[in-house]
């Protein structure tokens, strides 16, 4: 926590899923099947490249790519509506009914509240549509140890555009971009962080990338977030 106060962030950007909570790669396996079920090939390189991005781009991404003899005649806005609906039941059954969701770390709701005690503002964003994102934070109680959050069908585009950290800037009036750190899993979350100008990009390993990949793209990488309130972490990368 020292490390954050001593590089005068006050204004803690976090994705969720991989970041805050840990959900197993649920996101990625219901997408894949979805996906599948009507008729697109997914590639483990293709699976890897949805990492941190918007969901519903995703979906809309790889139906255009499917094969054009595959949705001749169809409404790609139609097989979008299909596959959003089918998204959020499969996310609905495992996330909320079967209860495989939880946060990354049990002390996260204190580790947030002593940062927000010591003036960091602590928000949340997220490739989830913002009705998915809220049942999440309530479902997780983390409304009552945050300040604010965003999803991106709320900005014109999700990561790796830096319009939902801007916005969550505007929103809670912080004006320097260097006193703002993004944290994330991905490297989406990190392209994210560096088109936002933020003044220090923090990557986990309780996601789904490796730090090797995640090495060049992040000016720290701990295990995750919560190791943040450690006073012995190693100095920051520059």
């Amino acid at each position: 926590m020292a490390s954050l106060i001593r590089r005068n962030i006050n204004f803690l950007v976090c994705d969720m899923v991989g970041t805050v909570v840990n959900e197993n790669g649920i996101i990625y396996n219901s997408l894949e099947k979805v996906l599948k079920n009507m008729g697109c090939i997914v590639t483990q390189d293709k699976k890897e490249s949805w990492y941190g991005q918007e969901k519903k781009k995703v979906l809309i991404d790889t139906l255009y790519d499917m094969d054009s003899s595959m949705t001749e005649g169809k409404n790609i806005k139609y097989l979008l509506a299909k596959a959003e609906h089918e998204l959020e039941v499969e996310l609905t059954n495992n996330y909320f009914e079967n209860g495989e969701i939880e946060v990354i770390d049990p002390f996260i709701h204190d580790f947030f509240s002593n940062l927000r005690i010591n003036g960091v503002k602590i928000v949340l964003n997220t490739g989830y549509n913002g009705k998915l994102q809220r049942q999440i934070i309530e479902h997780l109680d983390l409304q009552s140890c945050i300040d604010d959050y965003i999803s991106s069908d709320m900005c014109r585009f999700g990561r790796p555009y830096p319009y939902m950290i801007h916005k969550l800037m505007e929103r809670n009036s912080i004006y320097d971009v260097n006193n703002v750190a993004k944290v994330g899993d991905t490297i989406n979350d990190m392209w994210e962080g560096k088109n936002a100008g933020v003044g220090l990009r923090i990557g986990v390993l309780s996601g789904m990338e490796t730090r090797l990949k995640l090495q060049p793209h992040a000016d720290v990488i701990v295990n995750k977030i919560t190791d943040l309130q450690n006073d012995d972490l190693p100095v920051f990368l520059l």
